[in-house]
C-alpha cells in the first residue's frame, strides 16, 4: 500500500514537471466531439465522404468582450461554442449564440475577424459543398448571418479563409481556400462534348452541382492567356473553382477579384497562410495543395496583383500538402515555411504505406518537377530562396499530418513545432489497396481510424530539434486535425488546443511560466479602424545578443485560428533592449528598456507614420563576393548524356554517371596566367579556357576538341610529367556506362607542346582500368618528379564493391610504373573513393595520402619512406565511416600544422547514422542470378530493416515474391528475415556511422580531433571546398558548395545546398554567414570549387569558379581588402610557413583537392605577412618576399 502510494506520488510529480498538462473534459466542461460514425457512408458517396472528413478546426478568441479567449470548434455536425469562465472552466453556449447550429453543418475552417470594424470578433465559417457563413457579432457573443449581404456567400468545397489587407487600403480582404476535387478533359482550353459529359458525370459522383468557371480572355492578363495556350493540347485538369480572393470595398461589400489579381490556379487547396514572405512590406500567400496540384507562393506585387513564385523560390514541395505555417524557425529574422504531408515515421508503416514507389515522388529530371510525399521545412536563405531541411530537423516524417504550428512553447527563445496527425482510415495500407476495391465494398469505415501520437519538436539549440511529445506531455494518440495556441489562463505562456475525430478535443495547459522555463513578452493590438486586430503587424524584439521576429497573422496550421495575443519567448533574458513594431500599412512604434514577463498594449494611434518596410532584409553595400559569371568569359555548360543508372543498377543510393565535371587549373600556355580545363561526359570533349587577360577567359581548342569523345573524362590533373617546363594533362575515365575492361576506363596522357596544345602520348602510361573518381599528384618519393594517385569508385554492375585504385611512379621523363602493390600493399581496393589529398600530416617532410569515400572512414596512409601504412585508427579516425565526398587541407588555427575539412553527405537525408544505429549495406548474389544485390539497412525497434520499398527490392530480387505475399510481412521483416544467415555471414558488409561534414584539427603529430561544421553546412552534401581568408582577420575561412541531383529515385535528389561561406574563428568552429552577406550562391548541382590567380588585379587577386553538373559554371570575384596571392611552382616548393601575429600558418600546395578539382598553385598570404619560409618536402628552400604575381 505504501509502495503504491509512493509510486503514485512520483508519477504525479513527473507529470507536474512536464511542460503541458492535459486537462480533463469533466473539469473544463469541454465535451464537443466530431462524430465521424454519424456520417452515412454509401457506395455512391464514399469518395465524397473520404475527401470531406478533414473538417475539424478550432478558433481561439474573445467573442463576448470579457478579455478571456473563448473556444469554437467545427465539424460536419455543426459548431461548438465554449465561453471561457476563467480558472480552466468553460461553458457550452452553442445554443445561445443566436444562430441555429443545423445551419452550420459541414463546417471546416474557422476564422474570427472583426469584419465590420466595430471592435469585436465576427466569425467566418468555411463549409464543404455548402454556402460559407459570416456571423456578425453584436459584441456580447450573439451572432447574425450576413454572408450574402457582404458578398461572401461562396459555395464550393471551401476549406478555410484568411483575412488580410492585400492592397494596402487599410481594409481586410478575404482569401478562400478551395478543394476542387474533380477533373475535366480540356483541348486547347475548349471542352469537347465528351469532356463536358465526363465532367457532368464526375460532378454527379462528387455531389457537386457548381458549374465550371468559364474565363473570358477580356478579364485576363496577356501572360495568363499565353499560359493557357501553351498547355498541352489534351490535358486532364482540375475543374470547378480556383481559390477565391475578395476585395473589401469598405461599404460592407466584397467583390471577387480572383482573376484580375492573378489568383488563377485551381487544385486541391487545404490551407493558406499569409505572411510577408519576402519582407517587402506586402502580405504574400502560401497555399498548400493536395495530390495532383502543386503548392503555390503568391508574392504580392504591391499593385493589387500577385506573382506565383513557388518553383522560383523552392526546390521541392510536398505532394499531399495539408497544413502550413510561416514563422521564423531559426532566429535569423526571416520567415520560414512548414507544410505537412503523410510520410510514416517508422519503418514498418513506411513500407506498408509506400507501396512500390518509396516516398511517392513526382520527379522528372528533364522538367524539374519535384514533389515528394513528406513534410517540408523550408528554411529561408535570405534572397527569396528556400532550402528544405525536413530531414535534418527530424520533421520530414510524422505520418498523415495536418496542423503544424511554429511557436516557442517552452519560452526558451527557440521556436518549437507542433504537428497533428491521423486520419479516418489507413487508406494507404498497400494490402488493402491491392486486395480490396474500396469503391465497391466501402471498406474504409471498417478499417478504423489511423490513430498516431501527435508530435512536439523541441528546438534544443540552433536548428537542432528533438521529438519531445512524451517528455512534454503531448503524446496522446488520436486522429487530430486542427490545432490552435493561445493563453487561455492569462499567465503568459501559450496553451494548446487540438481537435480530434470521434473524441473530445485535447486541451493542454502550458506550465512554462509556473516552471520558470524562460522569460517572455506579450503584445495586444488595437489597430486602425479597418483592421482593429492589427493583422499584419510585425514585431522585432532585441534582448541581449538575440533578436526575435514574429508577424501578427492568426490563421495557421489547418482550419484553425490562434488567439489574438502575440507571445515571444525570451529564454534567460532579464531585460528587453528594444522593440520595433510596424503596423501593416507602415506606421512604426519603438520601445526601449522594457521589462520581461509583461504584456505591452500596442495602439495604432501611437505609431509614427511611415510607408517604407523597416523589416526588409539587410542590404549589404559590400559583399564578400560579386558574381562575374556573365563577364568572365567562362561560359561553360556541362551536360550529361542520357543514361538511366537506376534501370541498370536499381539499388544504388546515387547515380554513378552524374559525377562530373572535373575541373583543373594551371598555366598551360606559359603566358603567366592560369587557365581552366573542364572534364567531359560521353559525347563531349574536354573544354579549355585560356586567361588571355587578367580575369577574362576565352575558349580554346587546345588540341582536344572533337577527340576522345567516347570517354567520360571524370578525373584529371595538370602537371609537368616530363620536366620540360609546361603542364601536361592526365585524364582518367569513369562513369557508369562502361565495363571495367573497356578502353574508356583507361588512363590518357596528353603532352603539352609548351604553347597550350595537347597531344595524346602513345607511350609512358601503364594499362589502367578503373572507374576513376580522382587524380592527385605529388612527388611522394622525393625523386624530383610528379607521381600520380588514381582513386577508383564503384565497380560497374557490382556496387558497393570498390574499383581498383592505382599509384603510379614517374621515372622523371613521363614514363609511369604501377607500384600500387609494392608501395601500398593490400590497399588497392580500400573503398569507393570519392576524394584524395597528398599532404604532410605530421611535418616529417613526406607526403602522406588522405582518402575518403562511400562506406569508408576518413583514411590516412602514412608515408614511411619506401611504403605506406594505414594509420587511420592511430590517427583517431576509426569511427568515421560515412558517405564522404571531398577533402581540403588548411591550417585553420594557425599552429603550424595542416588541418583538414572533409565534406560528407550531411544530415539532411533519411540516412541518419550513429555508432549505435549505423546505416549498413549487405551485398552479394542473394538470389543466385549472377548479379550483385546491394541492400541498405537502417534500424527500427532494435532490428535492421531494408530501406528501399517492396517494389524496388522485389524488382532486384524477384524470388522474394514467393516468400512475401503481402506488404505487411515484408514490412515486418528484418534483413535476417529476407537473406539467409549463411549468406549474411559471408557477404560484403559495411557500415556508415557519421554523415556530418567535419573539421579535423591536427595536434601536430597526425592525431586528429573532429568537430562538425555548423548546421547550415549540414543542409546538403559538401563537394566543393576552398579555404581562403575572406575578411582579412588572419583566420582561414571556407567556401563550400554541393548538391547531388542524382539520388535514388524515391529520394529524388539532395538539392538544399545554395553554397555557403563559413568565417573562421581560429579554432575548430566556423560562423556561417547569410547569402546576402557573402554574395556567393551556387544552388544547382554543384561540384568542385577552384580558385584561379588573377595577377592583373591587386584588389581582386583571385577568381572563384564553381563547377556545376547539368548546368553552367559560376564565376565569382572575392572583394577582400588586402588579399594577396603568391604564385608557386609545386616542383620547387611544396609548403610554406607564414608569420601570423606571433603564430605560424602552414600552407601547402596541392595538385588535386576538394572534389575532382585542381585549384591554382599559389599561396594565400595572411594579412600583415611580408615573407615566408618555403619548403620542398622537409628541406628548407629559402625565404620569399610576398608579391601578388
Amino acid at each position: 500500500m505504501v509502495l503504491a502510494l509512493l509510486l503514485a506520488v512520483i508519477a504525479a510529480d513527473a507529470q507536474q514537471q512536464k511542460l503541458f498538462t492535459k486537462t480533463l473534459p469533466e473539469s473544463t466542461g469541454i465535451f464537443y466531439r466530431h462524430d465521424y460514425a454519424s456520417i452515412k457512408v454509401t457506395k455512391d458517396s464514399l469518395s465524397r465522404v473520404n475527401s470531406m472528413v478533414p473538417g475539424c478546426g478550432v478558433a481561439i478568441g474573445d467573442i463576448n468582450g470579457d478579455s478571456k479567449p473563448d473556444l469554437i470548434f467545427s465539424s460536419f455536425g455543426g459548431l461548438g461554442f465554449y465561453r471561457n469562465d476563467g480558472g480552466w472552466k468553460f461553458t457550452d453556449i452553442t445554443a445561445s449564440i443566436g444562430y441555429p447550429n443545423d445551419s452550420l453543418q459541414f463546417s471546416t475552417g474557422l476564422n474570427l475577424v472583426d469584419i465590420d470594424a466595430d471592435g469585436d470578433l465576427d466569425l467566418f465559417v468555411a463549409r464543404w459543398q455548402n454556402t460559407c457563413r459570416l456571423l456578425i457579432n453584436d459584441g456580447r457573443g450573439m451572432f447574425t448571418e450576413h454572408a450574402h449581404e457582404y458578398g461572401l456567400d461562396f459555395q464550393d468545397e471551401t476549406v478555410n479563409s484568411a483575412f488580410f489587407d492585400y492592397d494596402g487600403d487599410g481594409l481586410l480582404d478575404c482569401y478562400l481556400v478551395v478543394y476542387s476535387n474533380y477533373y475535366t478533359l480540356v483541348t486547347n482550353n475548349i471542352q469537347s462534348d465528351s469532356a463536358v459529359g465526363a465532367e457532368s458525370e464526375s460532378r454527379q459522383r462528387s455531389g457537386s452541382s457548381m458549374p465550371k468557371y468559364e474565363a473570358s480572355t477580356g478579364s485576363m492578363r496577356d501572360e495568363q492567356i499565353q499560359r493557357l495556350r501553351e498547355r498541352s493540347p489534351n490535358e486532364l485538369r482540375h475543374s470547378g473553382h480556383a481559390d477565391k480572393l475578395y476585395k473589401n470595398k469598405g461599404n460592407g461589400k466584397f467583390s471577387d477579384v480572383t482573376y484580375t489579381s492573378w489568383i488563377d490556379d485551381d487544385g486541391m487547396g487545404l490551407s493558406a497562410t499569409v505572411a510577408d514572405i519576402n519582407l517587402d512590406g506586402y502580405p504574400d500567400i502560401y497555399v498548400a495543395k493536395d495530390f495532383n496540384s502543386t503548392d503555390l507562393i503568391y508574392l504580392n506585387n504591391g499593385d493589387g496583383t500577385f506573382a506565383e513564385s513557388m518553383m522560383r523560390m523552392t526546390r521541392r514541395a510536398s505532394i499531399f500538402s495539408m497544413g502550413s505555417d510561416i514563422a521564423d524557425l531559426n532566429g535569423d529574422g526571416l520567415p520560414d515555411i512548414i507544410t505537412t504531408d503523410m510520410l510514416p515515421r517508422n519503418h514498418f508503416r513506411r513500407i506498408l504505406n509506400a507501396g512500390n514507389n518509396g516516398d511517392m515522388s513526382i520527379y522528372n529530371p528533364t522538367y524539374d518537377s519535384n514533389q515528394v510525399s513528406r513534410n517540408m521545412v523550408q528554411l529561408n536563405r535570405g534572397y527569396n530562396q528556400f532550402s528544405d531541411v525536413g530531414y535534418m530537423t527530424g520533421m520530414a516524417a510524422t505520418d498523415w499530418s495536418w496542423a503544424c504550428l511554429i511557436q516557442d512553447f517552452d519560452l526558451d527563445g527557440l521556436a518549437d513545432v507542433f504537428i497533428a496527425n491521423g486520419y479516418t482510415s489507413d487508406i494507404s495500407n498497400q494490402d488493402y489497396i491491392y486486395n480490396i476495391d474500396a469503391r465497391q465494398q466501402g471498406f474504409m469505415p471498417k478499417m478504423g481510424f489511423l490513430t498516431e501520437p501527435n508530435f512536439m519538436f523541441r528546438q534544443r539549440t540552433h536548428l537542432d530539434f528533438v521529438s519531445s511529445g512524451p517528455e512534454w506531455g503531448v503524446n496522446d494518440t488520436s486522429t487530430t486535425f486542427g490545432a490552435a495556441y493561445g493563453d487561455l489562463d492569462g499567465d503568459g505562456d501559450l496553451d494548446l488546443v487540438a481537435t480530434n475525430m470521434d473524441t473530445v478535443p485535447f486541451v493542454y495547459r502550458n506550465n512554462a511560466v509556473e516552471q520558470k522555463r524562460g522569460a517572455f513578452v506579450c503584445f495586444t493590438f488595437k489597430g486602425a479602424a479597418g483592421n482593429t486586430s492589427g493583422l499584419g503587424a510585425k514585431v522585432r524584439v532585441v534582448a541581449g545578443q538575440k533578436s526575435y521576429y514574429q508577424e501578427h497573422y492568426l490563421v495557421r496550421g489547418y482550419q484553425s485560428r490562434m488567439d489574438d495575443k502575440l507571445t515571444i519567448g525570451l529564454g534567460t533574458a532579464t531585460l528587453i533592449d528594444s522593440i520595433i513594431v510596424q503596423w501593416a500599412d507602415g506606421p512604426v512604434q519603438i520601445f526601449t528598456n522594457q521589462s520581461v514577463n509583461t504584456t505591452i498594449a500596442l495602439d495604432y494611434v501611437n505609431a509614427s507614420a511611415t510607408t517604407a518596410s523597416i523589416f526588409l532584409p539587410r542590404e549589404f553595400t559590400k559583399t564578400l563576393f560579386v558574381d562575374a559569371s556573365s563577364t568572365s568569359g567562362l561560359n561553360f555548360s556541362y551536360r550529361e548524356n542520357h543514361f538511366d543508372d537506376f534501370k541498370r543498377y536499381r539499388m544504388m543510393p546515387t547515380r554513378l554517371s552524374w559525377g562530373g565535371p572535373a575541373v583543373a587549373v594551371a598555366d598551360i600556355d606559359n603566358d603567366g596566367l592560369d587557365d581552366v580545363m573542364f572534364g567531359s561526359s560521353k559525347g563531349q570533349s574536354i573544354t579549355t579556357f585560356l586567361q588571355k587577360s587578367p580575369g577574362v577567359f576565352t575558349k580554346s581548342d587546345a588540341g582536344l576538341q572533337g577527340i576522345d569523345t567516347t570517354y567520360e573524362s571524370q578525373a584529371m590533373v595538370l602537371i609537368d610529367v616530363d620536366n620540360d617546363g609546361d603542364r601536361d594533362l592526365f585524364v582518367a575515365g569513369g562513369g557508369a556506362e562502361f565495363a571495367e575492361e573497356d578502353v574508356e576506363r583507361g588512363l590518357r596522357l596528353y603532352l603539352n607542346n609548351g604553347k597550350g596544345l595537347m597531344k595524346l602520348a602513345t607511350s609512358g602510361v601503364p594499362i589502367v582500368s578503373t572507374n576513376a573518381t580522382t587524380i592527385n599528384a605529388c612527388d611522394y618519393d622525393g625523386d624530383g618528379d610528379f607521381d600520380v594517385f588514381i582513386g577508383g569508385g564503384a565497380e560497374t554492375d557490382r556496387y558497393p564493391y570498390a574499383a581498383k585504385s592505382y599509384l603510379l611512379s614517374n621515372s622523371g621523363k613521363g614514363f609511369f610504373t604501377d607500384v600500387t602493390d609494392r608501395v601500398l600493399p593490400g590497399m588497392r581496393s580500400l573503398g569507393i573513393i570519392r576524394s584524395a589529398l597528398w599532404s604532410d600530416i605530421d611535418n616529417d617532410g613526406r607526403f602522406d595520402l588522405l582518402l575518403n569515400g562511400e562506406w569508408m572512414p576518413l583514411t590516412i596512409l602514412h608515408n614511411d619512406g619506401a611504403t605506406f601504412s594505414n594509420i587511420t585508427d592511430k590517427a583517431g579516425l576509426s569511427g568515421t565511416t560515412g558517405w564522404w565526398y571531398s577533402l581540403m587541407g588548411a591550417d585553420v588555427d594557425n599552429d603550424g600544422d595542416v588541418d583538414y575539412i572533409a565534406g560528407n553527405l550531411g544530415l539532411n537525408s533519411r540516412y541518419q547514422a550513429t555508432a549505435k544505429e549505423p546505416i549498413e549495406i549487405f551485398a552479394g548474389d542473394f538470389d543466385d542470378n549472377g548479379s550483385v544485390d546491394p541492400l541498405i539497412t537502417w534500424w527500427f525497434e532494435g532490428k535492421r530493416h531494408i530501406v528501399r520499398d517492396r517494389g524496388k527490392v522485389f524488382s532486384q530480387m524477384p524470388t522474394l515474391n514467393r516468400r512475401f505475399n503481402d506488404f505487411v510481412d515484408f514490412a515486418r521483416a528484418s534483413i535476417e528475415g529476407v537473406v539467409d544467415k549463411e549468406q549474411l555471414d559471408t557477404c560484403f558488409h559495411r557500415s556508415a556511422v557519421m554523415m556530418e561534414s567535419v573539421v579535423l584539427i591536427n595536434d601536430g603529430t597526425g592525431h586528429f580531433t573532429l568537430s562538425p561544421l555548423p548546421a547550415e553546412a549540414q543542409i546538403s552534401p559538401i563537394l566543393g571546398i576552398e579555404a581562403l581568408d575572406l575578411n582579412g582577420d588572419q583566420w582561414i575561412d571556407l567556401v563550400v558548395a554541393g548538391n547531388i541531383y542524382g539520388a535514388e529515385d524515391d529520394v529524388v535528389r539532395y538539392d538544399a545546398g545554395k553554397g555557403l561561406v563559413l568565417l573562421g574563428t581560429g579554432s575548430s568552429t566556423f560562423r556561417p554567414i547569410s547569402i546576402p552577406e557573402s554574395g556567393f550562391v551556387s544552388q544547382f548541382d554543384a561540384r568542385g570549387l577552384v580558385s584561379v590567380r588573377n595577377p592583373g588585379s591587386a584588389s581582386v587577386p583571385l577568381v572563384l569558379i564553381s563547377a556545376v553538373n547539368q548546368g553552367s559554371t559560376l564565376t565569382y570575384l572575392p572583394l577582400v581588402q588586402g588579399m594577396r596571392v603568391q604564385k608557386v611552382n609545386p616542383m620547387k616548393v611544396t609548403s610554406a610557413l607564414f608569420d601570423v601575429s606571433g603564430k605560424q600558418r602552414r600552407v601547402e600546395v596541392y595538385c588535386g583537392s576538394g572534389y575532382r578539382s585542381q585549384t591554382s598553385c599559389h599561396f594565400l598570404v595572411p594579412p600583415g605577412s611580408i615573407s615566408a619560409t618555403t619548403f620542398l618536402g622537409k628541406k628548407k628552400t629559402g625565404t620569399i618576399a610576398v608579391t601578388n604575381k
